[in-house]
């Protein structure tokens, strides 16, 4: 998957930008990104269910269709909640800024 490896390369790259603050942990970037991408269709807010039908309809591979078979039963309002909810991506808790320029 040729965009997958760049978008990871572009996101390390950035990870690496002196002054930056990472905000979220990516488990697997190319994961993560196709999700999200699958996910872009999704009339939300969406339920499990819902979620789980659009993305089986667009032939998703195992891994993915498997992440979202785990998700919790509930509502969802955006893709990036989903995401999240799949452990791909977590978002780090914030130290306040006097903590960080200490």
């Amino acid at each position: 998957m040729v965009q997958s490896d760049n978008n990871e390369r572009v996101a390390n790259e950035q990870n690496n930008i002196p002054g930056q603050q990472k905000d979220v942990n990516v488990k697997d970037y190319p994961s993560a990104i196709e999700l999200a991408n699958i996910l872009k269709n999704v009339n939300y807010p969406a339920d499990k269910n819902t979620i789980i039908r659009s993305v089986k309809s667009n032939n998703t591979a195992n891994n993915i269709a498997g992440l979202l078979e785990k998700l919790e039963d509930r509502l969802y309002n955006n893709s990036s909640e989903v995401v999240s909810a799949t452990g791909l991506v977590k978002n780090k808790k914030r130290r306040p800024l006097n903590t960080i320029l200490s």
